[in-house]
């Protein structure tokens, strides 16, 4: 790679750093791109070489939050069972959850955006869209294998797991302080299994995983640049 494509990715690496740092600090409405270029430490030329506005700033921030959480569900599809995967799921979504807590009040914000205001509302259904995606392929895959409930409408079981998993985030954003996450665990793993897992023994796991290898292998072929201006 040559230089100055490195010191570009560079740059844009240091903006959406401090865009994530500003807007996780300060919010949405009030941040400013001249905040953000400040905290960069890149002239505003700079900044809007790699990004036209505020709103394509928090854009690239979602995109790579999907797409870290996309490459931490990649290695759930290596338990030794369909049940396994449900738990480790389960597991995943309740650290994420204590982990990325600053987000929250950020996430809830755009999502009030997204009741009025038109490019707020494209990112949050692009997002909430290509979550639902993945879940939806990965309970086909299941399906397809024996590995889920035989008559599961998967269409709408992605939507409700997805629904489950955000309203769980609206809560927590809410009200941590009295919501133990760790209670939740063994609930969540019940409700999941239940109306997802076969209640039969069988299936082919194989078959699960490799349609879930090919599944992120396709998500990763098509997943935007992250160099890209």
């Amino acid at each position: 790679m040559k230089i100055p494509q490195q010191r570009a990715i560079e740059t844009r690496r240091r903006i959406v750093d401090a865009a994530y740092q500003v807007f996780t600090r300060r919010g949405y409405g009030l941040a400013t791109v001249d905040e953000i270029a400040g905290e960069a430490g890149v002239s505003m030329g700079a900044l809007y070489h790699h990004f036209s506005s505020k709103e394509d700033l928090f854009r690239a921030i979602l995109e790579e939050h999907m797409r870290a959480e996309e490459i931490e569900l990649s290695s759930l599809a290596e338990a030794s069972s369909f049940r396994e995967m449900v738990e480790r799921f389960a597991r995943f979504w309740l650290d994420h959850l204590k982990e990325k807590h600053e987000l929250d009040p950020l996430f809830m914000e755009i999502f009030a955006h997204a009741a009025r205001d038109g490019w707020a509302r494209q990112a949050v259904q692009s997002f909430i869209e290509r979550g639902e995606r993945l879940l939806r392929e990965t309970l086909r895959i299941a399906k397809a294998a024996g590995l889920a409930r035989p008559n599961l409408d998967v269409d709408a079981a992605a939507t409700l797991v997805y629904a489950s998993m955000e309203g769980l985030a609206v809560l927590w954003a809410v009200d941590a302080e009295h919501m133990d996450l760790e209670r939740m665990y063994e609930p969540y793993v019940a409700l999941l299994t239940g109306f997802l897992v076969a209640t039969t023994e069988g299936g082919d796991l194989e078959q699960f995983r490799d349609g879930m290898a090919a599944l992120f292998a396709a998500n990763e072929s098509t997943a935007p640049s992250p160099t890209a201006p």
